[in-house]
């Protein structure tokens, strides 16, 4: 029998972005993007995973007496992990005096995430607003995920959200977006060869599904769909690129509202935590107010005049 189990690594209460009202956002665990900004590094693999804070550690060792893989070395005065070795099996956690080691991820059943997340149904009645589904990627549980939707839409009458890069069938999409009352989705670039070299996946089978997605919130007059558009420097900031997907934006059916998203840095210091490398760590945060975001705002607007065009989201209209 299949397990109803979803892999998360994170749910947050009470929080005010990434759809109307007062929210609870399950954050999905296993993507098959790696985009090089990402700020949630936690979501890439859909597995359990050791995550290991060296600022908190004392270099007691207690974690190289303990760990049955022989992960845990100490180096020139500091603790090595070979994260390659590591099972998650979680007995360097427990013994860390200082909490400097945790698992990240669990495996949830549908019923008990609804549970969880019927604690903050008064809270959604009271400023109309309900869960969004993160990541990670949504449509590598699709199934799981419609299962949770549709129990929280027949149950608690919320307003039900998903982030996607749509990445994945279209015929998992559709069901999803059946339960939704709104998706985002992100544009990063329209470029195959940049996309690929950024994000790691082709970019024909997401810009399809997003035209797709796109029509179908016409048909239906729901899904809300709403354009994401990361700006990193370097990347897709210029002014090619920028109208390129703005023309791209403006021949969507519907007039899909378009978030302008700044780069920020402030999930940096997760990637060290599980091995990773971040390869933009000199890239300074981008301000709201930068005139680069100015410029893209406006070429955004003059090439797709019927969007409304916002930086970092802003209200959302339900």
């Amino acid at each position: 029998m299949e397990s109803n189990e979803i892999n998360i690594f994170d749910i947050g209460h009470y929080r005010n972005e990434d759809g109307p009202g007062i929210r609870t956002i399950i954050f999905f665990k296993g993507c098959p993007l790696r985009c090089k900004w990402c700020s949630n590094p936690f979501g890439f693999v859909a597995k359990p995973q050791l995550a290991f804070n060296n600022n908190k550690c004392t270099r007691c060792e207690a974690c190289v007496k303990i760990c049955p893989m022989e992960c845990n070395q100490l180096k020139d005065d500091k603790i090595d992990v070979d994260f390659s070795k590591c099972n998650a099996c979680g007995k360097c956690v427990d013994v860390c005096p200082t909490k400097a080691r945790k698992i990240i991820g669990e495996k949830v059943s549908v019923d008990e995430l609804y549970e969880r997340i019927k604690k903050d149904s008064a809270f959604y009645r009271r400023s109309k607003g309900g869960i969004t589904l993160s990541g990670g990627e949504v449509l590598l549980q699709h199934e799981k995920a419609v299962e949770l939707l549709k129990k929280c839409r027949g149950c608690l009458f919320m307003n039900t959200a998903i982030e996607t890069s749509a990445y994945g069938s279209w015929e998992q999409l559709k069901v999803l977006a059946e339960y939704c009352d709104l998706i985002f989705v992100d544009i990063k670039l329209l470029d195959n060869k940049k996309h690929m070299k950024y994000t790691g996946v082709s970019n024909e089978l997401i810009l399809d599904n997003i035209k797709r997605l796109c029509q179908m919130s016409v048909e239906n007059e729901t899904p809300k769909i709403i354009i994401r558009r990361p700006i990193i420097a370097g990347i897709n900031d210029d002014d090619e690129t920028t109208i390129e997907i703005a023309k791209f934006i403006n021949d969507l059916p519907g007039n899909p509202e378009v978030n302008l998203l700044p780069y920020h840095n402030l999930g940096e210091s997760k990637y060290a935590m599980i091995g990773e490398d971040y390869e933009l760590e000199k890239m300074d945060m981008m301000d709201v107010r930068s005139p680069i975001l100015k410029r893209i705002k406006d070429l955004t607007s003059e090439n797709a005049p019927n969007n409304r065009v916002s930086i970092g989201g802003g209200e959302i209209e339900t």
